[in-house]
């Protein structure tokens, strides 16, 4: 019988220690995981932060960009103005000497091979400060005229 004692609290000792392990196991890995999950936060939020200081540099720093290139524009517009002034004038002035020169050739009826030359690039010189279609009719009659006046071949 004392055998079946020992033997009972044997077992009751083994069942009470595997439910206490039980127990503070559970408990032990609910604490690691609440810790994980605290660390997880944490560090979620200090990406966030580190976001929204981001993201406030980046508006400031677009802000003071932004102001830049206003305060960079206004003094500039003066330069800007000028130019376009300059490029007018010497559009102008590049258009009337090719129409000057290209009546001349039509007048006379002939254009050199260098006089074409130099006068087509004008004309591209003309074209790119904004051609406006005034002198194309010229240019494609002054290309096409001969070479040499008609009796001298």
């Amino acid at each position: 019988m004392e055998w079946i004692i020992a033997v009972v609290v044997l077992v009751g000792e083994t069942i009470i220690t595997s439910i206490v392990g039980l127990i503070i196991g559970t408990w032990w890995n609910k604490k690691q995981k609440e810790k994980e999950e605290l660390s997880k936060l944490r560090e979620k939020e200090r990406v966030n932060a580190d976001n929204e200081r981001c993201n406030k540099m980046q508006c400031t720093i677009h802000a003071e960009m932004d102001e830049m290139k206003k305060d960079f524009k206004q003094e500039l517009k003066p330069i800007f103005d000028d130019m376009e002034l300059m490029k007018k004038t010497m559009q102008k002035d590049v258009r009337r000497s090719l129409r000057q020169d290209g009546k001349m050739f039509c007048d006379r009826g002939y254009a050199s091979q260098e006089e074409k030359t130099e006068f087509d690039e004008l004309y591209w010189a003309y074209h790119n400060l904004g051609k406006n279609g005034v002198v194309d009719g010229l240019h494609n009659r002054v290309m096409n005229l001969p070479d040499e006046p008609k009796g001298d071949k």
